[in-house]
């Protein structure tokens, strides 16, 4: 456990090699809000009573790549490493997709977004509870100037870092709340009180411990906050120089953008200026000539012979102008190139070309926006890898979640209700892509049109391809369409259900009847076999009658023997 002073000590020394990294950082916000003309070259503006003037194209390349990077489409895989792993893995896939799909995720992904192009993209990942005891995930994207990692980390990802600082500036009443103790007050108002607090992580034996301060005490510490030992941050820098400070696009776009603000001022100023020479003997006062010359109307007097003798001489600056304009479009190109978009990219092209054509462009434009998405899609990994160590160790009670699916609507599952959907902890492998989506409507129902077309011979699956079709074109027509598709879809369904259903009764009327044919024949052959029965009985009884009969009175049998003959009986 490290001390009061051992900390300050630790946040200084980190503060001071981050100061060109916030300056930097600073500068950039400035510039993306319109704050670009320094005040020296403001105040000399404002003295020629001239307008300042900004061509913000800084802003406008941040904003094109945040766009193309909001509408990339992600795909998470989660898989895991052996086999008894599989479930798990699959119920993972699933609470990912409810983290993932949550608004305030991609608020917080967006904002990230940003602040990684100006230079240090920070997130944080906890694992926090509802009030009813239920598990969730919670992301949010912090300021990197109230963050200070390890002056000596060298990774992108501050992944060899062993500490980390994060200042705090929270009301005091929540702050006794959750330290419970009594936080110094920075200001002393009557109102809204407020404290600045800086927590620190350090890296020590069993992992990262958290520790609360301010410059009079130590308010808390924790020895190991999470199971893992590790912290809850997600860091990615842009790049970093050979000093070990990290930047963003800014370094690289400032200074062309100085030279255009520059160029455009000095333009504006030098149309409405121009320069006149004269001979001392060609006019009579020459402070009063001055002054009457350089108004817009002005109908000044000059000696006799001076306009003849050519005694006066107005140079203006249309060449200068059109020399400067030149080199601030090739300052204009030359951002567009740093930056990596084109004229397609950025949506200003006007020339004239084929779809086709200009699609290529477009996707050769934002080639050189892989290293940012690179970096965007390391980082996301990294969010995600830390989200499975969360479910892992935490989610380990019941708990049902509401998702999301394309193909059956909204569904619930549940983890940890049976042996088949319990959490446990395994090795999982982590598989994340992303892709810009760069294709308008008018290519994609071009491209589908083309598809249909080679399997017009099956109507059965160009059916099922126009649906596809209508889910990937978004626009408010193919969503009706696909919405009324899929009613006379649910009616033919529901129609055909019915038929069935009818058809099964009448079914199950013929087998009935079939069932009471089977049942009155069985009786009639069991009245049948009962009659012949109690005939055969009677029969017999008969039968055994007159054998006793016979045996009783013999002559009678004798006398019976003389009626036959020849085995005929002659009575």
């Amino acid at each position: 456990m490290l001390s009061l002073n051992e900390l300050k000590e630790l946040y200084d020394f980190d503060l001071r090699a981050s100061q060109r990294s916030f300056y930097e950082f600073h500068q950039s916000l400035k510039y993306y809000h319109g704050d670009q003309i320094d005040p020296v070259n403001l105040q000399t503006i404002l003295e020629r009573r001239q307008s300042p003037v900004i061509e913000n194209i800084f802003k406008l390349i941040i904003n094109k790549i945040i766009g193309y990077k909001a509408q990339s489409i992600a795909e998470i895989k989660v898989s895991g490493r052996q086999e008894n792993d599989h479930n798990t893995a699959i119920l993972i896939n699933d609470i990912l997709k409810v983290f993932s799909e949550d608004i305030s995720y991609n608020k917080e992904i967006i904002k990230r977004d940003r602040n990684l192009i100006f230079g240090l993209g920070l997130c944080e990942l906890w694992c926090e509870k509802d009030k009813d005891g239920d598990f969730f995930l919670s992301l949010k994207s912090l300021d990197p100037l109230s963050f200070l990692i390890d002056a000596y980390s060298e990774d992108l990802n501050a992944l060899d870092a062993r500490r980390f600082h994060k200042k705090l500036n929270m009301s005091f009443e929540e702050a006794k709340r959750l330290l419970k103790t009594t936080p110094y007050i920075k200001n002393q108002r009557n109102f809204d009180q407020r404290c600045i607090l800086i927590e620190s992580w350090i890296k020590e034996e069993q992992g990262f411990a958290r520790y609360i301060w301010q410059e009079e005490a130590l308010l808390s510490y924790e020895k190991k906050p999470f199971k893992n030992g590790m912290h809850p941050f997600i860091v990615s820098k842009f790049n970093i120089d050979e000093k070990g400070v990290w930047y963003g696009l800014f370094r690289d776009i400032k200074p062309l953008q100085d030279y255009i603000n520059y160029s455009e001022n000095k333009m504006m100023n030098m149309i409405g200026t121009l320069k006149a020479f004269f001979e001392e003997d060609a006019i009579l006062e020459a402070e009063e000539f001055i002054k009457q010359a350089s108004l817009d109307n002005a109908v000044v007097k000059v000696r006799s012979g001076a306009l003849r003798d050519n005694k006066l001489k107005f140079v203006e600056h249309h060449n200068d102008i059109a020399t400067i304009s030149a080199k601030a479009n090739e300052k204009r190109n030359l951002a567009k190139m740093i930056s990596g978009l084109n004229d397609e990219a950025l949506g200003i092209a006007n020339n004239r070309m084929s779809n086709d054509a200009i699609s290529q462009r477009r996707e050769a434009g934002l080639m050189g926006l892989q290293e940012y998405l690179n970096a965007c899609d390391a980082m996301d990994r990294l969010i995600f890898k830390k989200a499975i160590d969360y479910i892992s160790l935490y989610f380990t009670k019941k708990q049902v979640f509401q998702i999301s699916d394309e193909r059956v609507g909204q569904r619930y599952f549940s983890i940890n209700e049976n042996e088949n959907n319990q959490i446990k902890v395994g090795k999982f492998d982590l598989s994340y892509k992303s892709q810009i989506k760069t294709q308008s409507n008018e290519e994609k129902l071009a491209s589908w049109a083309e598809i249909i077309k080679s399997f017009s011979h099956d109507p059965n699956l160009m059916s099922q391809m126009m649906l596809l079709m209508l889910k990937d074109v978004q626009s408010t027509q193919a969503k009706d369409l696909l919405e009324l598709i899929t009613q006379k879809q649910n009616e033919a369904q529901n129609e055909s259900e019915s038929l069935e259903k009818e058809l099964n009764l009448e079914n199950m009327k013929l087998e009935l009847e079939k069932k009471k044919a089977e049942i009155l024949e069985l009786k009639a052959k069991t009245k049948k076999y009962s009659s012949q029965g109690d005939l055969a009985h009677g029969v017999a009884i008969n039968q055994s009658t007159q054998n006793a009969l016979l045996l009783d009175n013999p002559q009678n049998a004798e006398g019976n023997k003389s009626m036959q003959k020849g085995g005929m009986d002659l009575r």
